[in-house]
């Protein structure tokens, strides 16, 4: 369906999500509201940090994102342990054999969220409530609370207060029990560019390099288990951290701080709807032991940009229902396939049979073949794609 008229988006969202899609479609020649339902300011400041993909730091790139090392910090090799041992030798260990070039980079959250922000000053911003949203009309409607109303193309939907108002879709979910705890360590300054996990029988721990004398710690464990009495109790935390990793860091100070969130899997059945599309953690949460779940989120804002650029040029309306279930046929099946997988990861590592022992071991084995491995890492950059 075609139209003459500049066509509407509106965003509804605060977070890294919101942003990222505004700046994504900002060269298009549309008008964009982002309409915040919750305030992101004057919240306390963050030491979580996120795994960026090589191929998603060049999403983020496109939509102007400076990469520099003292921001986006570079991991050349990811390191692997099966459980906690007296001689650290890696289990398997991932890194690019021919060339020189990057696994991922460790980010911090705020930082990202502040330069998204700065970029994204020129939209209109709409911060009123929303008391309704009329699907009777040919545009989508937004009433707000003072009065005003607006007719969109496009709604895209980046949070799960946004899924209440527009749809009853449920989620494919369950609740892990299991909590992720992140805070810093400080040590001696190293040639810092190699993340590690262990897979601990109450769940893994990971070493993501911020610098070369700071890494964020990243730790998951069920809920009422030994390890979250070690993490919650300070002096426990700090011993526990240097002595796992003592054959690779020299910890001065672990921070006081800890912040932490409840893990789940969820997986939204439909994201397509009558001018509608939901992107970004209100689709699809999952396990962080791989570090994916934003990556996931970047490569779907990806093809939505290029998507939406294609029709533009041709004249098509935006919120065409053909147009929208062919993005949901693009990204759905591939994202829900590769979240069953992270989720099986986790499966396999959270068992302590000797079967499943076993398994792992053969598992590590083949997965340090160069072809194998090459496939492994090309999946984590760029995700499934069927």
């Amino acid at each position: 369906m075609k139209t003459l008229n500049k066509q509407k988006i509106a965003i509804l969202g605060s977070g890294l999500t919101a942003k990222a899609i505004a700046l994504g479609l900002s060269d298009l020649n549309v008008d964009i509201d982002i309409i915040k339902q919750k305030s992101t300011l004057n919240l306390a400041p963050s030491n979580a940090t996120l795994s960026i993909s090589d191929a998603s730091l060049q999403i983020l790139q496109k939509i102007g994102i400076k990469k520099s090392q003292k921001t986006f910090w570079p991991i050349s090799k990811i390191i692997l342990f099966d459980g906690m041992k007296n001689e650290l030798v890696a289990d398997a260990e991932f890194y690019h054999k021919k060339n020189k070039k990057n696994l991922s980079y460790i980010v911090k959250k705020d930082y990202l969220e502040k330069e998204l922000q700065k970029k994204c000053n020129k939209f209109n911003v709409v911060k009123d409530k929303i008391v309704s949203i009329n699907n009777d009309t040919f545009l989508k409607k937004i009433s707000f609370q003072n009065k005003k109303s607006s007719d969109y193309n496009l709604i895209i939907a980046t949070e799960l207060d946004n899924l209440k108002i527009l749809s009853n879709e449920k989620k494919i979910n369950w609740d892990y029990s299991e909590t992720a705890y992140t805070f810093l360590v400080k040590h001696k300054k190293i040639p810092n560019n190699s993340a590690r996990q262990f897979f601990l029988k109450d769940g893994p721990l990971a070493f993501l390099p911020i610098s070369n004398s700071t890494t964020s710690i990243v730790w998951s464990v069920k809920n009422n288990s030994g390890s979250d009495k070690i993490i919650l109790n300070f002096n426990e935390r700090f011993d526990f951290i240097k002595n796992i990793s003592l054959k690779f860091l020299e910890v001065l100070d672990v921070s006081k701080k800890i912040e932490k969130f409840g893990l789940t899997f969820e997986f939204l059945r439909k994201t397509a709807l009558f001018r509608t599309i939901f992107m970004g953690d209100i689709t699809h949460k999952i396990h962080p032991i791989a570090g994916q779940g934003w990556n996931m989120t970047l490569r779907d804002i990806d093809i939505l940009v290029k998507d939406l650029r294609e029709k533009i040029t041709k004249g098509y309306d935006i919120g065409d229902m053909n147009l929208l279930k062919e993005f949901e046929k693009k990204t759905k099946t591939s994202n829900l396939l590769f979240s069953v997988s992270i989720d099986l990861i986790r499966k396999v590592f959270r068992a302590q049979s000797p079967a499943i022992l076993s398994l792992r071991k053969k598992g590590f084995s083949l997965a340090s073949h160069p072809d194998v491995m090459n496939k492994i890492i090309n999946i984590a950059d760029r995700g499934l794609r069927i």
